[in-house]
């Protein structure tokens, strides 16, 4: 694999080993190799090695190793290769995924001695060095170094080139049992020492502030061997204020769900609790148990905006550092949390999908908290599932995993059937019954001439919070102020000129926003099609909603969270701590606020409109829609105080509604599950979306027919597999881009057969068309 971001050489290239590497080279392992027809020397990736290779071209050589030992483990190497496996991703973007999250070529690697032994290399390695410094110092002797590294008495660390390299604090101490003989004149000097004697170990910095000293007396006592002064690596934790989370006694029900799990330490389990059931305290009790026992834990959220709530409750429990890993986290950030769990300096993780990958060696837990949201699906390359991944490192450290949820996803509640995971169920809250959820019908709302996006029910219950100094969530899964932009004359929608989606006025940038594209425009006020000016905006998002909250509530304290506004750490962590202080009275936004938070003084929820993902073209729209409704239902009345939920909809008869209002999951599952089977929709049989995009649209159409056919052809005796397509997609032009879907059905006997085919196909289409003008691109996606 060559280090480069071009995707025309994302894919592997074969060089010969020279017989002076024999034996020194292994896989995940960096070399220099000649690239290109100027043969310039480039850092590549190895792996794979093989004896044999039949070529009709010339092979080049490996110039150089750069490594001395595996810069990944075996296990993230197989955890590669299972991704590119499972779901079609180039083999490239699965390694880069498990490597350190910079570019390869960046990579130092440097040694550091961690025993009491003293000896010129042990000494010289107090700090680290890299092997290049080693070599200038005593010479070729690497075999000597990394076999105290096997001895476990130099460890190996990594940092990043030029750009990130660590950073120290210099300390200063007095040298125990010396005399000290200064001159008259030396009173600098003296204050410094006089300071040490009464301050003990100081920072260098502080102590030059404190005595107004300047370095240079500093470095006078150091040469007469009067102090020392120390450099100590400058702490890569994230900073993060936590107030102690104690330990709570476990409830029967919460008893008896730990202890099984403490009984089958490489058990994995479905834990199916209600929302405020206590399920994140047998997390942490868990952990406990496994920190005890010298191994590690990963955990994983589905939202950056649940991690400083999680985070706040391990780092509170637990005097331990945590990594934190979430696409929030800047480059230097991000290196530092997986350094720090390369360097064995933390137990536990947390964080968002990309915490899988943490570069553990002896995992004792897994958890995937919230386990049902769509989230942990990466549906860029490299395509992964969480959930496998999870049982992939599971089985490798044969350790457990526990997936956790109040509603659990169809084919994870099956794979309890199935006998795949045990099931764990817990039916009550800890403190308190679940919330009285009361339905309101908007079409009689609209009949009693309230054209407001808040009921008149809604607005009592919120005005008793207010009253009662209570806080209060306003739920509506849709950002912006008004959906589209429409003519009533002539019926023309405004739509992004390079997409074919409407675009989605902001009134607080007075803009019209595409957010597939991204592009902007100023909004229309003349119908472009008709000239008339009965143009107007129609629907209603957070944007608006926060408009009428404030327009209706003048004195209350309002924070609006969607991704429009909360597009950094920062702000996550604002909402949550001015919800945990009781400095927000009312909460609304979108998906972002629905799941897993826990604010002891909301007792109300307001779901602005049940009905909009009911709408959505997809199979898992009644999944999805009961899922977030009961989420988010769930996030009232969690302490001691009851809860209410008032929920609006057009549709107050739908199944999923009334299923919502009496909280019985298991009769929707039941429901869905037969309406699954009836039309060969997972969790019974497994989907891939295959998209075609080019930017001529005949082309898209025609490279998709020409696909399908060769898909038919190769697989024209599995009676089994079903072809639907080419399609356009559901949004069929993005970015001045065409998109043409083809749907396959198969059984779980078929689907590595399948997948081979499917691959071998789409390389040949990529060779085929790649000379030309038009680039199809086909991004494969194991949805199940």
């Amino acid at each position: 694999m060559i280090d480069s971001k071009s995707r025309f050489l994302n894919r592997a290239f074969t060089y010969q080993i020279p017989k002076k590497f024999n034996n020194k080279l292994e896989i995940a392992m960096r070399v220099l190799v000649p690239f290109g027809k100027g043969n310039k020397t480039s850092v590549a990736f190895v792996y794979e090695i093989v004896e044999n290779i039949d070529a009709d071209y010339e092979i080049k050589d490996i110039l150089a190793i750069i490594d001395e030992r595996r810069i990944i483990s075996n296990e993230l190497m197989n955890m590669a290769f299972f991704m590119t496996k499972s779901y079609m991703s180039p083999i490239q973007a699965s390694l880069k995924q498990v490597m350190p999250p910079t570019e390869i070529k960046n990579i130092l690697t440097y040694y550091k001695s961690v025993c009491e032994e003293e000896n010129d290399l042990l000494k010289f390695l107090k700090f680290p060095k890299t092997m290049d410094e080693i070599r200038a110092k005593f010479g070729n002797n690497e075999d000597q170094v990394l076999s105290k590294v096997d001895q476990g008495k130099i460890n190996v660390t990594y940092d990043v080139k030029k750009t990130q390299n660590d950073t120290y604090d210099e300390f200063v101490s007095l040298k125990s049992n010396t005399n000290f003989i200064l001159n008259k004149n030396a009173k600098k000097q003296l204050e410094i020492l006089e300071f040490l004697e009464k301050n003990g170990k100081t920072n260098l910095k502080i102590l030059l502030a404190k005595t107004k000293t300047s370095k240079s007396s500093l470095i006078s006592l150091y040469n007469k061997g009067y102090i020392n002064i120390e450099k100590v690596e400058q702490n890569r934790e994230l900073n993060l204020n936590c107030d102690i989370y104690k330990k709570h006694n476990l409830s029967t029900e919460q008893k008896e769900a730990f202890d099984k799990i403490k009984s089958n330490s490489s058990g994995q389990f479905l834990l199916f609790g209600v929302t405020g059931s206590g399920k994140t305290e047998i997390f942490l009790q868990i952990v406990e148990e496994v920190i005890k026992n010298g191994k590690e834990a990963i955990i994983l959220v589905p939202e950056i905006s649940l991690t400083p709530q999680t985070i706040e409750r391990f780092k509170g429990r637990f005097k331990e550092k945590i990594a934190i890993i979430h696409s929030g986290l800047t480059p230097k950030e991000r290196f530092n949390q997986w350094k720090m769990i390369s360097n064995k300096e933390v137990k536990i993780a947390i964080g968002a999908r990309s915490a899988i990958f943490a570069p553990f060696n002896n995992l004792g837990v897994i958890i995937i908290d919230e386990e049902h949201d769509s989230s942990y699906i990466s549906s860029k390359d490299p395509k992964y599932h969480t959930e496998d991944l999870a049982r992939f490192r599971a089985s490798y450290n044969n350790c457990n995993l526990i997936l956790a949820s109040a509603t659990p996803s169809i084919s994870t509640m099956k794979k309890t059937e199935d006998g795949i995971y045990e099931l764990i169920h817990l039916k009550n809250r800890i403190n308190q019954s679940m919330p009285k959820i009361e339905i309101i019908d908007l079409r009689e709302e609209l009949k009693k001439s309230n054209y407001s996006v808040i009921s008149h029910r809604l607005r009592e219950e919120i005005e008793i919070n207010l009253k009662n100094k209570e806080q209060s969530i306003l739920f509506l899964n849709k950002i912006g102020h008004d959906s589209f932009t429409f003519c009533r004359t002539c019926g023309y929608v405004v739509k992004c000129e390079a997409c074919d989606v409407a675009m989605t006025y902001h009134k607080g940038i007075d803009r019209l926003v595409c957010h597939y594209c991204g592009r902007t425009s100023k909004q229309v006020k003349i119908c472009p099609n008709c000239h008339s000016k009965k143009i107007k905006e129609f629907g209603a998002g957070t944007e608006k909603l926060e408009q009428e909250v404030r327009e209706i509530f003048k004195d209350a304290r309002i924070m609006r969270m969607d991704s429009m506004v909360a597009n950094n750490k920062k702000k996550y962590q604002a909402m949550y701590e001015g919800m945990k202080d009781n400095k927000i009275d009312i909460l609304l936004g979108t998906q972002m606020i629905a799941k897993g938070l826990d604010f002891k003084n909301v007792t109300l929820v307001g779901i602005i409109s049940a009905d909009l993902s009911l709408n959505v073209g997809d199979f898992r729209a009644q999944e999805n829609t009961f899922q977030l409704l009961t989420q988010v239902a769930g996030r009232s009345g969690r302490a001691e105080k009851s809860g209410r939920v008032i929920i609006q909809t057009y549709r107050p008869d739908n199944f999923v509604i009334q299923a919502v209002k009496e909280n019985d999951y298991m009769s929707f599952y039941k429901n869905e599950l037969a309406q699954r089977k009836a039309f060969s929709y997972p969790p019974y049989k497994n989907i891939i979306s295959l998209k075609v995009v080019n930017s001529d649209r005949n082309n898209t159409i025609e490279i998709s027919k020409e696909f399908v056919n060769q898909l038919r052809k190769y697989l024209k005796n599995d009676k089994d597999v079903d072809i639907i397509g080419p399609n356009p997609c559901k949004i069929s032009r993005i970015n001045n881009k065409y998109r043409y879907n083809i749907i396959v059905k198969s059984f779980d006997k078929d689907l590595d057969k399948l997948i081979k085919t499917i691959n071998f196909i789409r390389n040949e289409f990529i060779s085929k068309y790649i000379e030309t003008s038009f680039i199809p691109a086909l991004n494969p996606t194991n949805i199940n």
